[in-house]
């Protein structure tokens, strides 16, 4: 008896809701944290601890996998927030993985979603993959079908099986999206292609119920995908240049008194005036009317993006909460 499809969609409820449809934590350290002798250890190290990103997310990846040091998440964890901090897009997305898994850290989901977030919006698949993965579970953030299928796309355009895989289905299915095989093989047969064994199943019942003028249709929409250069999301969604990227600020604890000083909202900061003219005008797209007027500062060689002023603190800080779910991350208060 032929299978139908419907026993098969079945798995798209699992996919969504296991850990199993988030990016591979252990395999995407593969390539982290790698050092082959003491001397190695102890140049990383100090490298690490004058403040090199790189060396700091390294460091992590050594605590976390035990090698050449005694396993330690929180230690590993320490490690990537130092890295995250300066916008290691690699150190946010290992932070999300610890937040959503409480691994050194007590679980936060609104943490990971927030981490994710910094680290998809630089490009990088496993975070798309899993910021999209938040928002189809409404894990850490209120549920939203369309953002979990632009994150997903976004993913899947740049060669995350698992997020090619979930296209396929929901296609299949027309969950979140309008039902299309075309679409669903040819998503399904990407992700088949690296080796997504549920995937390869799933093609051998979308061919049955095809045309084989569908089949070809979606064999060279695939060819085409595979063919075009993934290009870094960051500059989709940001309207950033590949190599510029919105330097990210340590969040510092709110002011208690009021001063005299007008306060701001800071969304961000770039080196480039261009590009902060260019994110703030998607931000002021994104956002709307907000009730004050962003503005650009700029002072110590950064361009600041900021809202404002208000009339006090308190002031700003509901609307920076207000701003906070929005943005998928918490505004910080600025005085000037």
């Amino acid at each position: 008896m032929i299978r139908t499809l419907l026993s098969f969609f079945t798995l798209l409820a699992l996919i969504l809701a296991s850990p199993l449809a988030r990016a591979d934590f252990e395999a995407d350290l593969a390539d982290t944290g790698k050092t082959d002798n003491i001397t190695a250890l102890s140049e990383l190290r100090a490298r690490a601890t004058g403040g090199d990103a790189d060396s700091q997310l390294n460091m992590g990846g050594l605590f976390f996998k035990g090698q050449a040091v005694e396993q330690d998440y929180a230690e590993a964890a320490k490690w990537f927030l130092l890295s995250a901090r300066q916008g290691n897009a690699q150190a946010q997305f290992n932070l999300g993985m610890m937040y959503d898994t409480g691994q050194g850290v007590m679980p936060d989901h609104a943490q990971a979603v927030q981490w994710y977030r910094l680290a998809a919006m630089q490009g990088l698949a496993s975070a798309q993959l899993n910021l999209g993965m938040a928002y189809a579970e409404g894990q850490g953030i209120l549920q939203n079908e369309a953002e979990a299928v632009k994150w997903f796309r976004l993913a899947a355009v740049q060669g995350e099986a698992q997020a090619q895989f979930n296209l396929g289905v929901m296609y299949a299915k027309g969950q979140w999206v309008t039902p299309d095989l075309v679409e669903s093989y040819r998503w399904t047969r990407l992700a088949a292609a690296q080796g997504h064994e549920i995937a390869k199943e799933l093609i051998k019942d979308l061919v049955r119920h095809m045309t084989p003028e569908q089949q070809t249709s979606a064999g060279n929409l695939a060819d085409k995908t595979q063919e075009t250069p993934a290009s870094r999301p960051a500059a989709s969604v940001l309207g950033l240049k590949d190599n510029e990227q919105p330097r990210q600020e340590t969040p510092v604890s709110r002011p208690a008194a009021s001063v005299s000083n007008d306060v701001y909202l800071q969304l961000g900061a770039f080196r480039s005036q261009n590009q902060a003219e260019k994110f703030m005008a998607l931000l002021s797209a994104k956002l709307g009317d907000i009730g004050r007027p962003f503005s650009l500062f700029t002072n110590d060689g950064w361009v600041r993006i900021q809202v404002g002023p208000y009339a006090s603190l308190s002031e700003a800080r509901r609307s920076a909460d207000n701003l906070k779910g929005r943005l998928g991350f918490e505004p910080l208060l600025k005085q000037r």
